[in-house]
């Protein structure tokens, strides 16, 4: 852990896309990286320790606070951080097509890891936002979870969770303004991108326009370079483009 210093912080850190962001920055070398992952196991091997801290989380609040509570009492100065969990379907449930379809249990798995874990983790790290010189913050969301931008339909559980991690994290920006003016909060779209995620519904996606998880990574970390600290949430996508709420 830093020493009155800055970090980088990914939750979700055995997730593909989250994988390739940390090698990204471990490259880059501009900062010291903390890695939260629910299986050290499951990360690359090719990370390296003196660049990446790796710590294994069930992501209860107990867990959370607890390590809010060391990184404040270390003095960290929070730089990037992004929350990459996430989900789409399990073993036993799919993306719902009807409403007939929906499953009560299967719509709390998928907002319990696409909308109340995220927030739990910025909820624990609230302390750390407020005080961090500017810390840049992000959450993968989705375009499916615009309002705007659903012309299909489907998929209820999966676009209301993203929805309301938007809700919230427009909540978080307004109340990190007041605090933090220099803070950012970023709502993302990182494209459909190769990955056990989206690889069953990879079909009817041209292949010009599916990302691997280090071109997924580049347009990341472009688009926390460019964002800019104005008390807003930014809702974008992976070329930086605004989507419709």
């Amino acid at each position: 852990m830093t020493d009155k210093g800055e970090l980088d912080i990914v939750f979700g850190a055995s997730s593909a896309i989250a994988g390739a962001l940390i090698q990204r920055w471990q490259r880059e070398g501009l900062r010291p990286i903390l890695a939260v992952t629910r299986s050290a196991e499951a990360l690359n091997d090719a990370l390296d320790p003196s660049r990446v801290q790796v710590e294994t989380s069930d992501y209860s609040e107990a867990a959370l606070s607890a390590l809010a509570a060391r990184l404040v009492s270390a003095q960290t100065n929070v730089a990037r951080l992004v929350v990459c969990n996430g989900v789409l379907q399990g073993a036993d449930y799919r993306p719902e097509r009807a409403l007939a379809q929906i499953d009560s249990t299967a719509m709390h798995t998928v907002f319990e890891v696409n909308t109340f874990l995220p927030m739990r983790v910025l909820s624990a790290m609230a302390p750390l936002l407020k005080t961090s010189v500017a810390p840049i913050v992000a959450a993968l969301s989705a375009r499916v979870g615009s309002l705007g931008d659903n012309h299909r339909g489907g998929w209820y559980s999966y676009r209301a969770s993203k929805a309301a991690l938007n809700m919230m994290l427009q909540c978080l920006a307004h109340e990190l303004v007041r605090v933090n003016p220099s803070a950012k909060v970023v709502a993302y779209h990182p494209g459909t991108v190769d990955t056990p995620l989206s690889k069953p519904f990879q079909a009817g996606v041209r292949p010009e326009t599916l990302l691997q998880p280090d071109q997924a990574a580049e347009a990341l970390d472009a688009v926390l370079t460019q964002v800019v600290a104005d008390g807003t949430l930014s809702y974008v996508d992976w070329r930086g483009k605004p989507i419709p709420w």
